[in-house]
């Protein structure tokens, strides 16, 4: 195994910043904001939004904090009343609805499903208002693009994150390595290596339950193996989208993952879901696991006895089709049904909070203040490169995890070895619901062809999603 990489600048100033003791207080006049917000909303007259994912009042903290923000907003525009909303959003109770006509003024979905509300008229053109405001050209194309059709833009990205692998740096090192892996046939070696029946542990890790977040984490296997979201899900000339995975790179990969699963052994026996999966980690009861790069957060406060400074993360291991990280996440979009005015508001609430200098502050010192706040993993940068370099600059003081440990892969990132792609669209929960279940199939029956089985998944797919849509 090579050594590691030299760590980038950016890295290294991380380091520095990060072994400093204490968090130094921050002006928010340091951070230009890129913001414009006008002066008046709907002209001072009354006008009400509804606004999810508010924390329910048993999260004390989180709750009073939302409520300060809300009042904060009210201080400059009092005629704006915020109706906050616990709803957190899943595609099945969100279709309720729509159904019901009562979807809310400003609503968080999944990055995987914007088109789908853009399609159906659900969301409304928010163009304009982030014009008004300067920001349209603010965010990462790449992800604005999710929400973007006919040069109008529908969503403003809230959160985004990457998938690699994080590691347990001293289980490597006692095992003879002094990296993690680069491809999965060395990760396969490796695997064999760390897994110790009689300990509890195992060489790899990945969600397995069977549901959407299995399929999930198998389909970034397959962009390694050369899947795309565009062959997953292929839209062709005449407008119909059609099920591309039923050969090829998927089946690959399903074929690799029965070989860990039935020739080498070194999956868990247990059946993990997403919180399950980073338990193995967190404990020691798996030594590599594929992973959200915002899960390490998760981990910091959940597992407080887990030495943060022995996890790394690292860009996934190559496979045929080089190295790619899926970039997911949530963004915000309006109701269709909102009036101009409440379209104003909610725009204007939703870019306040995400880019007003204080509120930032604000934010990134209620982290700090935390009995165990976990700042600085491994996200992916939402915005253009001139304000999220001044941005992840002003915010280092704050981080509270060892942001050094994941250079790998913010390095992979940042040189474009690691290949950004984007989850299959549309009928993306649909396709992850349908090929988790092959996952679950192989991993459980050793007889099962993972070819015939993946196959089945996409003609299964093609019948009860894809044919119902539109053309385009």
């Amino acid at each position: 195994m090579k050594k590691f990489p030299r760590l980038a600048l950016f890295a290294l100033v991380v380091v520095l910043v990060t072994a400093f003791s204490g968090v130094a207080a921050q002006d928010s006049s340091e951070l230009a904001s890129p913001l414009t917000l006008p002066e008046q909303i709907a002209g001072g007259n009354p006008v009400t939004i509804t606004v999810t994912n508010m924390p329910p009042e048993t999260d004390t903290a989180a709750h009073q904090a939302w409520i300060d923000r809300i009042a904060r907003f009210n201080a400059v525009y009092p005629n704006v009343t915020i109706e906050g909303l616990e709803y957190t959003y899943q595609p099945d109770s969100f279709a309720a609805l729509v159904a019901g006509a009562q979807v809310p003024t400003l609503f968080q979905v999944y990055m995987t499903d914007p088109q789908k509300y853009i399609d159906s008229g659900v969301a409304a053109d928010i163009t304009a208002e982030l014009d008004a405001a300067g920001v349209k050209d603010l965010f990462n194309a790449d992800i604005m693009n999710l929400a973007t059709k006919d040069s109008k833009v529908y969503a403003i990205p809230y959160n985004a994150y990457g998938m690699g692998i994080g590691y347990n740096i001293q289980m490597l090192k006692d095992a003879g390595y002094d990296a993690p892996p680069k491809t999965w046939d060395e990760l396969r070696e490796m695997a064999k290596a760390l897994t110790n029946r009689d300990a509890g542990v195992s060489g790899f890790s990945m969600i397995n339950d069977g549901g959407p977040a299995t399929g999930w984490h198998f389909t970034v296997l397959a962009y390694t193996f050369g899947a795309t979201p565009q062959d997953i899900i292929k839209l062709g000339d005449d407008g119909k989208y059609t099920a591309g995975f039923a050969e090829g790179p998927v089946v690959d990969a399903m074929q690799f993952l029965k070989d860990l699963r039935w020739k080498e052994d070194v999956l868990p026996r247990d059946t993990l879901d997403w919180g399950g999966n980073g338990t193995e980690l967190a404990t020691g009861q798996a030594a590599i696991v594929m992973m959200a790069g915002d899960q390490i957060r998760w981990i910091k406060t959940t597992f407080r006895e887990t030495d943060m400074a022995n996890i790394g993360f690292a860009p996934l291991p190559a496979g045929p089709g080089g190295v790619a990280t899926l970039t997911g996440g949530d963004m915000y979009m309006v109701s269709s049904a909102a009036t101009a005015e409440q379209r104003e508001a909610a725009v204007a609430f939703e870019l306040w909070r995400l880019l007003d200098s204080n509120e930032i502050v604000l934010g990134l010192e209620a982290q700090a203040a935390e009995e165990n706040p976990a700042v600085g993993g491994p996200v992916l940068p939402l915005y253009t490169t001139d304000y999220q370099t001044a941005r992840s600059t002003f915010e280092l003081p704050y981080y509270t995890l060892p942001y050094d440990n994941y250079a790998l892969f913010l390095n992979a990132v940042a040189s474009g070895e690691a290949k950004l792609q984007v989850e299959p669209s549309p009928a993306g929960q649909q396709y992850y619901a349908a090929i988790g279940a092959v996952v679950s199939a192989i991993l459980t029956d050793e007889n099962t062809d993972p070819a015939t089985a993946v196959k089945e998944a996409a003609d299964n797919l093609q019948l009860s999603a894809l044919d119902a849509l539109a053309p385009q």
